[in-house]
């Protein structure tokens, strides 16, 4: 595979597991988990979990 297939392959992949994990984090608030819980349990930032959250 040349650079520019494997770049875009990685970036695409990147954005699929930004998404997995932004999905994750809003089932998890849905469902009345705390923002400490959402932060142990999937390793982000609080910063992070509380932009997803808004």
């Amino acid at each position: 595979m040349c650079n520019l297939s494997q770049g875009i392959k990685e970036e695409s992949e990147a954005k699929g597991e930004e998404k997995a994990r932004t999905e994750i984090v809003l089932n998890m608030h849905k469902k009345g988990y705390s923002l400490d819980q959402i932060v142990e349990i999937t390793n982000l930032d609080v910063s992070a979990v509380k932009a997803i959250i808004g």
